[in-house]
Order: structure tokens, then C-alpha cells, then sequence
């Protein structure tokens, strides 16, 4: 089972925490995890639908969606193949200001991306007003246009497998690993990095951004 892992010591509170940190517990390590016990059971103490119900919710619940006890490291366990079609069928999996791409039952990818095009700078109000339409960054003004996406998908060997394209041209392709970091999903290359920034998980069609 693939792990996701951050490290939480800095160089300068690591030798604090160490003087004062309790020996950790029962479970804290994983060879403590009984063998009948799944990696998602230990992380999500209350499951992995309840997990899975507060992302969709908009709120990481009480310890994010739930994680194990943290010392110097946070670990999480890669979704398996039946919680990734869990998690995505009918969902949109969101980039905000990138791109929302809507993953339907029938293994088929819509939504959009973002494409910005600067614009006259009048048509950009001087304080940024959410759902506008129009983008005023380091004094360029540009007007958002959504691009169509369209694609496939497909969980298998708990990894998520797309081919999604807009523009015209493939953009995205490749089988992912994916993981629930606290309120985030983040999906990892097979060389072991981050594909991107962290995305949101929406219920059903995110609505335009």
C-alpha cells in the first residue's frame, strides 16, 4: 500500500518536540496496525464513507477527514480502486481558477478549463469581485474563458486513469495514485510527484468559478 508522507518537524521545533513528547502509543507505528485492519480503517476512524461524506460536505470534519496520531511525520494511505469510483463517479475534481473536470457514472470526463485572455484593463474592476469573469493580476486584465473538456476514466490497480483533453489536444493522461490529505485530494505521478496543485472534491457538477 502506497503512503502519501509530510514532514512536520522543522529543524528548530524538532529538537523541542522531541523533549517533550510522550512515547507514542499503541498504533502509532505501523507494523502496530492488527493484521485485519485495513490502512483506511487506522486513518479514517470513522470510516472511509464518512470521510468521503465530509469532503463532499466542503469541511475536513474534527482532524481533517480523520488521520492517524502525528509525531514527526503525517501519513496517509493511497486510495484503493473501489474508493477512488467511490469518490469520483459523478463528481467533479476542481483546481480553482484551473480547471473543474466532472467525472460521469459512464467513465467519460466534462467539465472545463480556464483560459485567461488579457483584455482592455477598464473592463476589470479595481477590487477583484469573485465570478466576474474577468482576472486583474500584476496589472494585466484578462477575461476568463472556459474550454470544454472532454475524456475518459477509469480506477483500476488503485490508481485513477485518465485521458483528458481540451484545446484541441490532450492535456492530461496517465494513471495517477490518489490520496485524501486532509481537506485536499492530491493525485501523484508514477515517478512520485505531486500532479499540480491540491484539488477539491465537489458533489455532482461543480458550478462555474
Amino acid at each position: 500500500m502506497q503512503t502519501f508522507t509530510m514532514k512536520l518537524w522543522t529543524a528548530a521545533a524538532g529538537a523541542a518536540a522531541a523533549t517533550t513528547m510522550a512515547a507514542p502509543p499503541a498504533l502509532a507505528h505501523p507494523e502496530d496496525v492488527p493484521t485485519t485492519a485495513s490502512p483506511t480503517d487506522f486513518v479514517y476512524p470513522t470510516g472511509f464513507d464518512k470521510a468521503l461524506s465530509l469532503m463532499l460536505a466542503g469541511e475536513g470534519g474534527e482532524n481533517g477527514i480523520g488521520s492517524h496520531r502525528v509525531w514527526p511525520t503525517l501519513s496517509f494511505p493511497a486510495l484503493t480502486t473501489e474508493q477512488i469510483q467511490k469518490a469520483l463517479t459523478g463528481n467533479t475534481l476542481a483546481i480553482p481558477y484551473h480547471y473543474a473536470h466532472q467525472y460521469g457514472a459512464d467513465g467519460t470526463v466534462g467539465g472545463y478549463n480556464i483560459r485567461y485572455d488579457p483584455t482592455d484593463l477598464k473592463k476589470c474592476p479595481k477590487t477583484e469581485i469573485p465570478g466576474d469573469g474577468f482576472l486583474l493580476y500584476e496589472g494585466v486584465c484578462s477575461a476568463q474563458v472556459n474550454e470544454p473538456v472532454t475524456g475518459s476514466w477509469k480506477a483500476e490497480d488503485n490508481k485513477l486513469c485518465v485521458d483528458i483533453a481540451w484545446a484541441g489536444k490532450t492535456q492530461i493522461t496517465g494513471c495517477y495514485t490518489v490520496f485524501f490529505v486532509m481537506d485536499s485530494v492530491a493525485m501523484v505521478k508514477p515517478d512520485g510527484t505531486v500532479s499540480g496543485k491540491a484539488h477539491d472534491l465537489k458533489k455532482g457538477a461543480a458550478p462555474d468559478m
